[in-house]
């Protein structure tokens, strides 16, 4: 008996020996990085829902002329927040991903268009890179410095730094793209040799583009895509400080995982489907303008969890009618699509939804649908609609000190339908 215990014991004790010993950071890293480059090349074409949440901050105390970036980073990165939220909001994507590069639309939207996905963020900070670029910049390099080791958690810290030269960090001005370097931290789980997290700090961005600095967070994991787990993130939050000392904080989450077949039709030049797809059938032609459109809502509209890209559905109230020929029976179905989702927290408060009309679908038949917001009176408070939104996009405001607004089914709104954009007239 006394020798079993013995042996037990010795046996608990060298494993706890060989748990304590450290890993070779050099070794580790070199299997890390050839995990994670053979899997990045294995990695299918795969399509994920993205939604963003965005929170918009002024300063406190505004300085004119402003401060030079470096006080601004300083101050910004002290304990003391210089800033108040004064506006947040929302938007849900469709990012399709091949070798690193993203194509984004509305979520559920049935196809990819030419249109870059920053036209559709209606201005303010959006980032992309995490699903690729940074991976192939960053284990591209070759050189990085052991920052060291969290035995609570088995990661190794390991410190990099990304010149302009090798980079492919670009920060949009006006229509311009520039080109930054940046540097941070990885860790690395010492026991699946897997990547888990990833700080990406952009210190010195081009003047031309407003910025002073730009911190990326992102956290990765083992996700299955198709018949293979691939590393890829689950949630990202980037903090970029302006140099009027305004900052937007953001944070991204990633779902709905699946290989991409095709299934969608990609368009890049306005007409043509990616080969082997089978383009939709041709929808009825647009109503003619000036027509009246009474709608009612079928389901809620709730600002807690809705978001730009969202669909949401409405009835016709009544028939619609061109002359004596009946168009669209009451009840038909209308599709809309939010395309801003926005909380205004200065005073006075309230809830923005930006929406458009899409389709009117009838005995089976979905027909284009153009059509703006017909307004009794002219409002005392002009709101427009998101920076690279058509003017038809209708715009409604619902003034509320709380956190949150629910729209009901049966809201009721007026349209007049429109001539479609020259591009879309056939």
């Amino acid at each position: 008996m006394k020798a079993t215990l013995y042996a037990c014991l010795l046996t608990v004790g060298t494993a706890a020996l060989l748990a304590q010993q450290p890993v070779d950071p050099k070794e580790l890293l070199a299997k890390a990085r050839e995990l994670i480059v053979d899997r990045d090349e294995h990695l299918p074409n795969y399509v994920c829902v993205q939604t963003v949440s965005r929170y918009y901050f002024k300063p406190l105390h505004p300085r004119h002329p402003p401060a030079p970036c470096s006080q601004i980073t300083a101050l910004h990165n002290g304990n003391a927040s210089p800033v108040k939220l004064y506006a947040s909001d929302r938007l849900r994507f469709q990012l399709k991903v091949s070798r690193g590069m993203e194509i984004g639309t509305w979520a559920s939207a049935s196809q990819f268009s030419d249109r870059s996905i920053f036209e559709l963020t209606g201005g303010g900070a959006y980032g992309t890179g995490t699903l690729g670029a940074f991976i192939g910049d960053i284990f591209g390099i070759g050189t990085y410095e052991f920052m060291g080791e969290d035995v609570r958690d088995s990661f190794v810290a390991y410190g990099y730094s990304v010149p302009v030269g090798a980079s492919h960090y670009q920060v949009k001005s006006g229509s311009d793209w520039n080109t930054t370097g940046y540097s941070g931290v990885f860790w690395i789980d010492s026991k699946s040799k897997e990547l888990r997290r990833l700080l990406v700090d952009a210190k010195e961005m081009p003047p031309e583009t407003g910025g002073c600095e730009a911190a990326t967070s992102v956290d990765y994991s083992d996700v299955k895509v198709g018949l293979g787990k691939f590393l890829l993130p689950l949630r990202s939050t980037m903090r970029m400080v302006m140099a009027d000392g305004s900052e937007t904080h953001s944070t991204a989450v990633y779902s709905g995982w699946r290989e991409y077949h095709g299934e969608a039709v990609i368009r890049f030049d306005g007409g043509s489907t990616t080969a082997g797809v089978e383009a939709p059938a041709p929808a009825a032609a647009p109503f003619p303008a000036a027509l009246s459109l009474s709608l009612a809502l079928t389901s809620p509209i709730d600002t807690q969890t809705a978001a730009a890209g969202d669909i949401v559905t409405a009835k016709l109230r009544k028939p619609l009618r061109f002359g004596k020929r009946l168009l669209a029976p009451e009840g038909a179905m209308v599709e809309a699509r939010i395309v801003q989702m926005q909380h205004w927290l200065a005073k006075p408060q309230y809830f923005k939804i930006c929406l458009t009309l899409e389709k009117l679908e009838t005995h089976g038949v979905a027909t284009p649908l153009y059509a703006k917001l017909a307004h009794e009176a002219a409002p005392s408070t002009i709101h427009l609609p998101p920076a690279g939104q058509p003017d038809r996009v209708a715009v409604l405001v619902f003034p509320t000190d709380k956190s949150r607004y629910i729209v009901p089914a049966g809201y009721q709104t007026n349209w007049i339908t429109v001539k479609p954009p020259l591009e879309e007239r056939k």
